[in-house]
């Protein structure tokens, strides 16, 4: 049957049936060096260059209007973090609307350069311009790591029997965006009235410096994992989903056992959001044939962890909910942009 070339996009992630039938059709040359093609769930390409291999991926940060700088080297490194690979660089894009001030400019270097301070990455070029037509900056990170005796994390690596654990809580970049770009519309709409503008500024900053996962995929590749990927758009359910196309197999996933702070509870009801599919950099979906054992291993290095389901080795792929069992789908529209269409009136 025809395509309709000329229908619309939604908003966020392209769906995995365009990306399989359009973007990963048109991929050029083969390459030999090229050992993790593109393909639903591997966020970073891996490339055998010798004598140790090269991992490397590439972000943009679109749904967040402060520390944009910082988050967007963030979330580059995590993709490479989660597969058990040391970040050593970045390069970085910025593309500044017009009418932009040299302040503006000097704001977004001072947070990627102290984002790189801590996770002692170097920054290693890049490109930067005023362009026309754009409402606000956009970013878009490369990070670059290597390996170590040439071992790597897969999303594709889970197997039937293999229990499922996240590092974190549900929705936690998601939250901290919202409570940084719209105080007061929040202070309004929650209920405790402890939460004013500055708490919440304050709670979002405190949500954002645990945004990365370097940590949490080394201890991941320490401890026997036998796949990672870590949370982005569409949320801990989407990244399972996108973990299960990657390994082909089915899950099970108890979704009152997903870790969810307070507040990001909170935000969501007041939103009409679902935390489970708001994005989230800082949490990472870990598989192991002992979950129990990978969660002490996080508790004793101070990362929150728990185990959220099992991966099976027949095609269901469900959610277990209050309200009773439903299909886990791929990621749609990330629940960000549901709650900031909400919290800005349009």
């Amino acid at each position: 049957m025809p395509v309709d070339t000329s229908e619309r996009l939604s908003t966020g992630k392209i769906g995995t049936t365009l990306l399989r039938n359009i973007v990963f059709r048109r991929t050029g040359a083969l390459r030999a060096e090229m050992i993790v093609p593109p393909s639903i769930g591997e966020d970073s390409t891996v490339l055998d260059m010798g004598s140790e291999l090269v991992v490397a991926s590439i972000d943009p940060i679109t749904g967040a209007s402060r520390k944009q700088g910082w988050l967007g080297v963030k979330v580059a490194l995590n993709d490479v973090a989660a597969k058990g690979a040391e970040p050593v660089a970045v390069l970085v894009t910025i593309l500044l609307p017009e009418g932009a001030r040299l302040e503006d400019l000097e704001g977004l270097v001072d947070e990627i350069h102290q984002a790189c301070l801590e996770e002692n990455v170097t920054v290693a070029g890049g490109h930067t311009e005023v362009t026309p037509g754009l409402q606000h900056p956009i970013l878009a990170v490369v990070a670059i790591g290597k390996t170590k005796g040439k071992r790597i994390l897969r999303s594709s690596g889970a197997r039937p029997g293999d229990d499922i654990v996240v590092t974190k809580w549900a929705g936690l970049e998601g939250t901290a965006v919202l409570l940084m770009d719209f105080p007061g519309q929040l202070a309004r709409l929650l209920p405790d009235p402890a939460n004013d503008e500055k708490s919440l500024v304050a709670e979002g900053e405190k949500l954002f410096a645990m945004v990365s996962v370097t940590r949490d995929g080394m201890i991941a590749a320490a401890n026997g994992a036998t796949a990672c990927h870590d949370v982005t758009e569409g949320g801990v359910l989407g990244a399972v989903y996108e973990l299960c196309e990657a390994s082909g197999s089915g899950v099970i996933v108890d979704a009152k056992a997903i870790p969810v702070l307070p507040i990001t509870s909170q935000v969501a009801s007041v939103t009409g959001i679902d935390p489970l599919k708001l994005t989230s950099s800082g949490c990472l979906i870990v598989t192991h044939p002992d979950g129990d054992s990978l969660v002490k291993a996080y508790r004793e290095n101070g990362i929150n962890a728990a185990v959220i389901g099992k991966i099976i080795a027949d095609a269901r792929r469900v959610v277990l909910r209050e309200s009773g069992e439903e299909a886990l789908d791929p990621p749609g529209t990330d629940h960000l942009w549901l709650a900031r269409s909400f919290l800005s009136g349009k």
